[in-house]
């Protein structure tokens, strides 16, 4: 059977990401149904592509970008984004809060038992997948309930219809997203919210004050702030001090400057204070950042599985 991928999978069960094959449960045309809720950002994923698979991704809570052909599509809460067979495509701005929903499925012509399917009705949807009207677009609330119940099905105990209940589950949610995809298009370019979240990240050392980020989007603050953050993962002040954090370690980690001056340029009241915030987020002290130093690996830090201690996470169930 091919590559899924042509970078490395793991199959994992963590209390930040999951990992399903679905193959063992009669689905091989499901080699990855995965689930995230990041409690800390993660690293950029580079450019990558799935032969022969679509990779279908809905957005729970938080944003993340994707690239592909040259475009940048910032993909929020409800929106449905799909990558095609082939096709090169980066992850980036994997930010603390991200809730995601994605699976794999392999859309070969010649597997004339696509999903156990008829091979009318199955070429039917494969085309119909494959030439979706919209790769990024507006969901449905049917759309994350259905993976939600897909991730509920697997955790049951094995049973004789188990099997069929996953096969119908999938079945329902690719043709809930192939109706969503020319009902619900997402407008182009950034919202107000979006292009002031890209200042606070460029440009971490300013003050900024609700009121003023909420005229600026528009909003009153009460609602300014709610759709901060859903889209951020954080409320404004807490995003400001996480991306101060961020642009200090980048400082540390590349420039001479003294501790106490990257404190008063990104705007800390004192070194200490600055200190004490820089350890509370990233574990280590600056000094030891400087130093080259990672400080001990969390739990929610490992992304490979293989530490067996951490219970395993749990979707939240279908409502």
């Amino acid at each position: 059977m091919k590559a899924i991928s042509n970078l490395r999978f793991d199959y994992m069960n963590t209390p930040e990401r999951r990992a399903l094959d679905l193959a063992p449960l009669g689905l091989p045309a499901v080699p990855m149904l995965g689930y995230c809720n990041y409690r800390n950002p993660r690293p950029d994923v580079p450019e990558h592509w799935h032969p022969g698979c679509l990779e279908i991704h809905t957005c729970v809570r938080n944003t993340l970008t994707f690239g592909c052909n040259g475009r940048t599509y910032r993909v929020g809460p409800g929106d449905v984004f799909v990558n095609f067979p082939e096709e090169r495509h980066t992850v980036s701005e994997h930010p603390k809060g991200l809730i995601l929903y994605w699976l794999i499925l392999r859309v070969d012509p010649s597997d004339d038992a696509f999903l156990q399917l008829p091979t009318a009705e199955a070429r039917a949807l494969r085309l119909a997948l494959l030439n979706l009207p919209h790769r990024h677009f507006r969901g449905t609330d049917r759309i994350r309930r259905l993976f939600q119940t897909l991730h509920t099905v697997y955790d049951e105990p094995a049973n004789t219809l188990r099997p069929l209940r996953l096969r119908i589950a999938l079945l329902d949610l690719l043709l809930e997203i192939a109706v969503a995809s020319g009902a619900h298009t997402v407008p182009v370019g950034e919202t107000r919210i979006e292009a002031l979240l890209r200042e606070i990240q460029a440009h971490p050392e300013s003050d900024y004050t609700v009121d003023e980020l909420a005229s600026r989007a528009g909003m009153t603050p009460a609602h300014f702030t709610t759709r901060f953050r859903m889209l951020a993962g954080l409320p404004p002040r807490q995003f400001l001090i996480d991306c101060r954090i961020r642009a200090a370690r980048e400082l540390l980690q590349t420039t001479s400057l003294p501790i106490t001056e990257i404190a008063m340029q990104l705007g800390f009241c004192s070194s200490q204070h600055f200190a004490n915030l820089f350890k509370r987020h990233t574990g280590i002290t600056p000094r030891a950042c400087r130093q080259g130093r990672s400080g001990p690996l969390r739990a929610s830090d490992s992304d490979d599985g293989q530490s067996v201690p951490n219970p395993p996470l749990r979707v939240p169930p279908t409502r």
